[in-house]
């Protein structure tokens, strides 16, 4: 059970890392006080709230029913992706305009926007954003886990999935190195996921939502 969970991962894990790239690649390139120990944590955040949506969809779509046979409707996922997508622009945006504007060193002035949109709550927050985006893989894992007869089975196959999902995340340590010998991939960054942000909320999110 293990080896197959660890497995499923490891063969699906770019896909993964497409979801998440450009969410994080922007993000951890942007932020103020890099470090090693502080870039390991801000990833660290994004990966737990990521696995902590995956366990919350897979629950809410047992109990529905709607896990009642490997079908999954596209037309739900679409939407579900929709608001996933308003939700993660929104979370860049806020973080954008509170902590780090590409064109102010230190970013807003607004205290209650700084604290809002700090980089520890925009990882947590985008994490869960990125959960939201139902791929077949992850499909098949939720649905793996949730048919197996012994409940903490369902739920070890999922989190066995999930770390089967993490060595290609493990290149992302290596940020505070990189924007260390090239300081310009900072402001770089932060336009990058300002543009990011605005076309997550409005051309993915809020355009699809209503037309």
């Amino acid at each position: 059970m293990i080896l197959e969970a660890v497995l499923l991962g490891l063969s699906t894990g770019t896909y993964c890392a497409m979801y998440c790239g450009p969410v994080l690649i922007p993000f951890l390139f942007g932020t103020e006080k890099i470090s090693c120990r502080r870039n390991a944590g801000l990833i660290g955040l994004f990966l737990a709230s990521r696995l902590a949506m995956y366990f919350f969809l897979g629950f809410i779509f047992s109990m529905l029913g709607i896990l009642a046979s490997e079908f999954f409707d596209p037309y739900f996922a679409r939407r579900l992706s929709v608001f996933g997508y308003i939700f993660c622009g929104a979370t860049l945006l806020l973080n954008s305009f509170g902590a780090k504007f590409p064109w102010k060193k230190n970013g807003c002035k607004c205290v209650s926007l700084k604290i809002a949109g700090n980089d520890f709550l925009t990882a947590v927050f985008a994490g869960l954003a990125v959960g939201l985006h139902i791929c077949a893989p992850l499909w098949t894992a939720i649905v793996r886990s949730v048919f197996f007869a012994n409940r903490m089975k369902g739920i070890f196959y999922l989190v066995f999935f999930y770390f089967g999902t993490l060595p290609f995340f493990l290149p992302l340590l290596g940020i505070p190195l990189v924007q260390k010998m090239f300081p310009v991939m900072k402001r770089i960054s932060r336009i990058a996921q300002l543009l990011v942000g605005f076309y997550f909320l409005i051309f993915e999110g809020l355009i699809k939502l209503f037309f």
